[in-house]
């Protein structure tokens, strides 16, 4: 995922509505850092949250 639509996700009045996935698994976005590049994601269930790469992030599954 480019950094741009990241930011643009996140700026979404519907961002927690928007699901992401990481290797194939659908996460929500809790924040993006645009110095390095990654993303703070958070599973659909709540249950675990975790920092990835953006580049490893897909709006397709």
């Amino acid at each position: 995922m480019q950094l741009r639509r990241a930011a643009e996700i996140m700026n979404s009045n519907k961002n927690n509505d928007t699901i992401v996935y990481y290797e194939r698994k659908p996460v929500t976005l809790v924040s993006v850092d645009n110095n390095i590049g990654t993303a703070c994601v958070k599973s659909v269930d709540g249950n675990s949250r975790f920092e990835v790469d953006l580049e490893q992030l897909s709006e397709l599954k």
